[in-house]
């Protein structure tokens, strides 16, 4: 049987030296700190946590800010292609990436309230980019229309999932085909 692993590699100093202190106390955070260079961070963890989980939330924090200038990158990409979709999804997680920021600082000992509240702002400004994102979104989808095959313009379903195959003279005949 294959075990989870305790000993982690840093992503500071490459070093397999990072380890995970007090995981099974019950205060609720864990220590995850390097031997070699002395990266350290405290994290959140649950009653069921392993050092893993730690690890992981540790790694997702110590490149929170390569994520952000990466998705900062790809939304101006997406803003050209008009991909709303993704668009909203890249704002969503900028979005979540800020309150990571926002809840790491207020973490540190001596950190400013100030730098704190920008965080918060930009992750509520990431979360209106979001909306308007999917509004974009809708409303392409609105003016191109529904893309479907071939088929569904000559059948129609209903709730057993079965298409019934209709005459194209039944959708001329039909009156409201043409209304509004």
């Amino acid at each position: 049987m294959k075990r989870l692993p305790k000993i982690f590699t840093c992503p500071q100093c490459g070093e397999k030296a990072v380890k995970t202190e007090n995981i099974k106390e019950k205060g609720g955070f864990a220590t995850v700190k390097c031997g070699n260079c002395g990266l350290e961070k405290e994290v959140l963890i649950n009653s069921i946590s392993e050092p893993v989980d730690a690890f992981g939330d540790f790694i997702d924090i110590y490149y929170a800010e390569q994520e952000i200038q990466r998705l900062k990158k790809r939304i101006n990409k997406l803003k050209q292609e008009e991909e709303w979709g993704e668009l909203a999804f890249a704002y969503s997680i900028l979005s979540d990436l800020c309150k990571v920021k926002a809840a790491q600082l207020l973490d540190e000992e001596d950190f400013s309230m100030e730098e704190v509240q920008d965080w918060k702002e930009k992750s509520q400004k990431y979360k209106r980019l979001e909306q308007s994102a999917l509004l974009e979104l809708e409303a392409s989808e609105l003016e191109s229309g529904i893309r479907t095959d071939e088929d569904s313009l000559f059948s129609e379903h209903d709730e057993t999932g079965i298409k019934k195959k209709k005459d194209i003279d039944d959708i001329f005949d039909d009156p409201g085909f043409l209304e509004f």
